[in-house]
């Protein structure tokens, strides 16, 4: 985007400053690649900018390649956090590529969409399972729902079956402080599965107990993800 584009969606104050829901947070800090606003109390407000949105920042298929193995873990995180404004360049599958090659599951987790959008479905797929096979339930969240992104024939039974391994968590009913994790990753591969064209009526019985989760935000967010499915659950208020 141009900067009168980017000051037409954050402010005229932007780079220094954005607007969010009317409320004035200056920039808080950048890094290589975002920029990050956050606001102090009493109303808090936050975002970050990837900088490959309004061109401050630029590399190229080499630069990542010279640079990848000398990077910090934070600038490989940084740079694939933010690097889906990249998509317009040649070289971009490239660096996806690239990056699931050389990368670990942090990395691919967070390019996990650009690797089912930007890269052919029988390539995407492949790199997708070895993530979902070997990370953590909560590890593989973005993961899950970029392999359904895919549409791969075998995408749904993938799914189906990881769906059985975190129903087999132990920590699946723990109440948790903020979120229990487990209960998340199994509402969101529901509804990845629905969304594939898996029947709903597979997978009530599931959905009813997580909408009783003990956890408030599980239930919470059972509610947010899943009621056009199952009428009988209560939509989340606005």
């Amino acid at each position: 985007m141009t900067l009168d584009e980017m000051k037409k969606w954050h402010g005229e104050e932007y780079p220094a400053a954005v607007v969010i829901n009317g409320v004035r947070v200056p920039l808080s800090f950048e890094t290589p690649f975002t920029r990050a606003y956050y606001s102090r109390e009493p109303k808090k407000e936050g975002c970050e900018i990837s900088r490959f949105m309004d061109g401050s920042a630029s590399i190229t298929l080499a630069e990542l390649q010279r640079g990848w193995p000398i990077w910090t873990e934070e600038k490989r995180a940084d740079f694939c956090q933010s690097c889906s404004w990249l998509y317009k360049q040649a070289d971009f599958p490239d660096m996806l590529r690239f990056i699931m090659a050389r990368g670990g599951l942090p990395e691919w987790s967070a390019i996990a969409g650009e690797v089912a959008t930007y890269l052919p479905c029988e390539e995407a797929y492949p790199f997708l399972l070895d993530p979902l096979r070997t990370g953590s339930v909560k590890d593989c969240i973005n993961i899950v729902q970029a392999i359904a992104s895919t549409k791969h024939p075998e995408a749904e039974e993938t799914l189906r079956k990881h769906l059985r391994t975190i129903w087999e968590q132990p920590k699946l009913w723990d109440n948790d402080d903020f979120l229990n994790w487990e209960a998340y990753a199994a509402e969101t591969c529901i509804k990845h599965l629905i969304e594939l064209g898996a029947p709903p009526a597979d997978f009530e019985d599931q959905v009813r107990k997580l909408s009783e989760h003990v956890c408030p935000n599980n239930r919470e967010s059972c509610r947010r993800f899943l009621p056009k499915y199952y009428p009988w659950l209560p939509k989340l208020e606005e």
